[in-house]
């Protein structure tokens, strides 16, 4: 099978590793390698995949409360447009995001999502797929995943004898290996029609509590913070699919985090 992945992230490129480890046809379509959209969809369209994963995006509440215009093209648009366009036996594969789980929704983030949500069921295009995850790190870019960015935020804390307190959100963190581990087993027995799943590990925990695993030390809590979801546990309805839980597969990595860790000055 060909698999063209849209995005150079974390996602992207576990969704790679996993797909090339199982013997399939995969090429990286990203800023990295010269492409962007809407400029160079035709790119895609030439490689004739099989499958189609759009992995990238603009990524956070605080940016697109900034520029809301980048998450209308990367988050609707982009989607849309693959769903028209591409070949229609090709399967579209999209990521949309536990906070759209609100109502209402607490940001322009989680907006956007919502739109590509509903955009792409109202086209009902067959073998189109949307994944709800969130709280995602990996290690192929770990600077732009919580545990490495809290540790940073910690280290300039502490050189200005400051403290690092954290919100009592309930999330799920989700390792990006294990996403696209569970995804491509999957593919077998996703049907023909257009579906949403929940994607993520089993259980919760709050942000606060997390932190305390990531830095080994006591965390001070605070309030909730008002533009995300105060509480997700969404869990995984893939078909033929179980998931460990989030604490279980954060033990699973803790040694290859911390030594990542370990290097912030």
């Amino acid at each position: 099978m060909r698999h063209a992945i849209i995005g150079n992230g974390n996602l992207g490129n576990s969704l790679a590793t996993k797909l090339l480890k199982d013997n399939h046809i995969v090429k990286l379509f990203s800023t990295f390698n010269g492409w962007k959209y809407p400029t160079n969809l035709q790119a895609i369209h030439d490689f004739i995949p099989d499958h189609i994963w759009v992995t990238v995006g603009a990524g956070s509440v605080e940016q697109a409360k900034a520029n809301y215009l980048p998450f209308l093209d990367l988050h609707v648009r982009l989607p849309a447009d693959l769903a028209k366009n591409v070949n229609p036996g090709a399967c579209l594969h999209v990521f949309s995001s536990d906070y759209v789980l609100d109502n209402p929704v607490k940001s322009l983030y989680a907006l956007s999502k919502l739109y590509m949500e509903e955009t792409l069921t109202r086209m009902d295009r067959p073998k189109t797929y949307i994944y709800r995850v969130g709280s995602l790190y990996g290690t192929y870019k770990p600077n732009k995943c919580f545990p490495y960015k809290l540790k940073k935020n910690w280290v300039e804390s502490q050189k200005k004898e400051g403290e690092i307190t954290l919100p009592s959100n309930h999330i799920t963190p989700t390792p990006t290996d294990w996403l696209a581990g569970i995804l491509v087993s999957a593919l077998d027995s996703l049907d023909a029609s257009c579906r949403i799943f929940n994607v993520a590990p089993s259980d919760c925990c709050k942000v606060q509590e997390w932190g305390e695993l990531i830095l080994n030390q006591p965390v001070k809590e605070k309030d909730l913070d008002p533009n995300r979801p105060a509480y997700s546990n969404i869990g995984c309805n893939l078909p033929l699919q179980t998931s460990k839980s989030w604490l279980d597969l954060w033990k699973e990595r803790e040694i290859t985090w911390q030594d990542i860790l370990n290097k912030i000055e």
